[in-house]
């Protein structure tokens, strides 16, 4: 087998300490995107390629050669992955597995609860739901088709706590949540970071990216960037100081990026960056197209070590078809000179 099957592995080493600058220079909605479709690249290529070390390995095993009808021997002597790197890679397989289903299942159970509660749940207009509670929260519950028609769910200490300016940017920036479909990038990048280990920062970056999304398009709405950072910064404010005041875990000023936020919101929109968004567009075409190549090889390997049918079929019962032992590849033609 080929280098190339350890590139989506490389590659998402690489890409794994940059998700974050990345995110943070791009547009939040090219961020968001992009950064998505390159980690899922990035972790179905880099499970393929565990899956491909693992079969090679599991390959070589009598027993499975034998139900493969293919020479285990001649698989072992075809393929130069060494018999440590294709077990490391089984065990790995079965932990990014586990992993997998269990952030699967999270993930869809909370879309499930969140439909539900959409469905029990009666709206004002534009999905608005208010909650009589002091605690000074916001969010947005998806529902419906992709989730987009949902529920914006605000508490009355929430609203006490901003004016009606405020309020404004407020439900702006939860209906963009529900607009954009802000909860399947989550999902998708949650689950990326689940399949590759080395994709963990992913889903950090994708919920920031999402956040300033979603910033920015409550500052288009109210077409003013500085009446949606003072919202932000009141809201924040609100329940940093109710959670003081309550003696439960204080959640600080700086969590959830809130300064970050509000100081890209203080200055000029986002810039593009063609070369930025270039990197992440080839990291993917890399990592699927190195899987690619990987798969070739592998399919290569196992053809050449088929046993012909005879053998498969277990016809051993004439010379004839003992000199059909050996594999395919390993046969050798005789010149018609010689036969007889």
């Amino acid at each position: 087998m080929r280098i190339t099957v350890y590139l989506p592995l490389v590659v998402s080493a690489l890409l794994g300490p940059a998700i974050s600058p990345l995110g943070r220079r791009l547009p939040p909605a090219n961020a968001t995107r992009l950064l998505v479709a390159a980690g899922m690249a990035c972790a179905v290529s880099s499970v393929a390629a565990l899956a491909l070390l693992a079969g090679t390995y599991v390959g070589q095993v009598p027993l499975v050669a034998a139900l493969g009808d293919w020479s285990a021997r001649l698989v072992h002597s075809l393929d130069p992955v060494p018999p440590l790197i294709g077990q490391l890679a089984l065990l790995a397989l079965g932990g990014v597995g586990v992993s997998t289903v269990k952030t699967l299942v999270h993930n869809g159970l909370a879309l499930i609860r969140s439909a539900r509660t959409c469905r029990q749940t009666r709206s004002g207009p534009g999905g608005l739901v208010v909650v009589d509670d002091p605690h000074p929260r916001a969010c947005a519950l998806p529902g419906g088709r992709f989730g987009v028609h949902g529920r914006i769910l605000v508490t009355t200490g929430m609203l006490r706590a901003l004016s009606a300016e405020d309020r404004r940017v407020l439900l702006a920036h939860e209906r963009a949540h529900l607009r954009h479909c802000h909860h399947l990038y989550r999902a998708a990048a949650a689950v990326a970071a689940a399949m590759n280990p080395l994709l963990a920062a992913l889903p950090r970056a994708v919920e920031y990216a999402t956040e300033r999304w979603s910033d920015e398009q409550a500052a288009e709405d109210v077409g003013d960037r500085r009446v949606a950072a003072r919202a932000i910064t009141r809201a924040a404010l609100a329940a940093t100081r109710y959670a003081r005041n309550a003696a439960a875990p204080v959640m600080k000023f700086s969590d959830n990026d809130v300064p970050a936020r509000v100081r890209n919101l203080l200055t000029a929109p986002p810039r593009h960056h063609p070369l930025l968004g270039a990197i992440l567009v080839v990291t993917a075409v890399a990592c699927l197209t190195a899987v690619n190549e990987a798969c070739a090889d592998t399919e290569t390997i196992f053809k050449r070590a088929l046993y012909p049918p005879a053998v498969a079929l277990g016809a051993h019962s004439s010379p004839a078809a003992h000199s059909l032992g050996t594999p395919i590849s390993a046969r050798r033609r005789v010149p018609p000179a010689h036969r007889g």
